[in-house]
């Protein structure tokens, strides 16, 4: 409601300005709202300038298995993660993929839109995701009156590259058994949900993250759960027991 007078107060005609719809008050009311607006882009933002563009800022709910966007695509928009999980995938010679990151609540995805250049990858959901589609105006317009923000976006991207670099050394390293249960570990700290139950990947996934074969991967998961590390809830979620899988991790 605070969102809607705001902008009574800078539009007295409120029929002709967008902002003023019920569309465009609710999404005010979502800015306003959002807890991931602290981690991500417009963090410095006040609420009269928020209330700005929040109205040209859709958001969607992507659900699990689709695609968000395919590599080579030229979206308008950068994205937003409000909640769950992307995983974002290249595609090798041989016809074979690798999963190359995962992002989580609070990341952005597509900032190389931001230079013109079409997607590196291809990011597909792995769990109900929702993100917030940000135009590519809207950033740039941003931009030039708030200098903070080039900073903020170079220290997501830098954020993007210490998690690939990340993700290549500690999932090339171990067994394949350490190599899993730190994949459970990351998930729930990640990805977890209030009650720490977490969205594992298909098996092709697990292999194509930690560099092992699916049946490996299926495997290994069903040690875990036949020992009480992992209970499952459903053919998805589950939830672990965190302190000895990261015992097993750290190779104890």
């Amino acid at each position: 409601m605070r969102a809607a007078h705001a902008y009574r107060a800078l539009s007295p005609v409120a029929s002709e300005d967008p902002a003023m719809t019920p569309e465009g008050c609710r999404r005010a009311a979502r800015c306003r709202a959002c807890t991931v607006r602290q981690n991500a882009l417009f963090v410095n933002l006040t609420y009269d300038e928020l209330d700005a563009i929040a109205w040209k800022v859709p958001e969607e709910t992507i659900p699990a298995g689709e695609t968000l966007y395919r590599s080579g695509d030229q979206p308008g928009t950068i994205f937003i993660l409000r909640s769950g999980l992307i995983k974002l995938e290249t595609y090798l010679s041989d016809g074979s993929y690798r999963i190359v990151r995962l992002a989580r609540r609070s990341d952005l995805l597509g900032l190389e839109r931001l230079l013109d250049s079409p997607c590196d990858h291809t990011a597909i959901a792995l769990a109900d995701t929702e993100v917030c589609k940000v135009p590519l105006d809207v950033v740039r317009q941003v931009m030039a009156h708030q200098p903070w923000l080039s900073t903020q976006m170079i220290r997501h991207w830098h954020q993007a590259l210490q998690q690939a670099d990340g993700w290549l050394a500690q999932y090339s390293l171990g067994a394949g058994r350490q190599r899993v249960a730190r994949f459970l570990v990351d998930l729930h700290d990640l990805s977890g949900d209030e009650q720490g139950r977490i969205t594992i990947p298909s098996r092709d996934d697990v292999g194509a993250i930690l560099g092992i074969t699916k049946e490996t991967a299926s495997r290994l998961i069903a040690d875990f759960h036949r020992t009480g590390l992992l209970t499952k809830i459903d053919q998805q979620r589950a939830t672990i027991q965190r302190a000895p899988l990261a015992g097993i991790a750290e190779g104890e």
